[in-house]
């Protein structure tokens, strides 16, 4: 039906067709919802972070991430955030981490 789903998904949730197209979006998007994580555990974060619902542009969905905001009080529903990558990435999800955008 034209919905961009993020992260891509192989089959349509609604028909169970295959799905076969790839849209680029972007890697910046907004904040819908979140939860502070006061005492992440050692394989969560380094440090405090939130855990957010964050709809890239170009998305329809929002997916489960982590974002590195640096303290609760600078978190916000509707805050504009963007990826930040790893030095080394190895194509899984922890490559990238969401940070506030300027």
């Amino acid at each position: 039906d034209g919905t961009v789903m993020v992260p891509a998904r192989e089959y349509d949730p609604d028909t169970a067709e295959e799905l076969d197209e790839l849209v680029e979006v972007s890697d910046s998007g907004t904040v819908k919802s979140w939860s502070w994580v006061a005492a992440p555990r050692e394989k969560q974060f380094a440090r405090p972070f939130a855990y957010a619902l964050v709809q890239l542009d170009g998305a329809d969905t929002a997916f489960l991430h982590r974002v590195d905001a640096g303290s609760e009080d600078k978190m916000s529903t509707g805050m504009r955030v963007k990826a930040r990558w790893e030095d080394e990435t190895t194509g899984a999800i922890t490559d990238f981490t969401f940070v506030p955008a300027e």
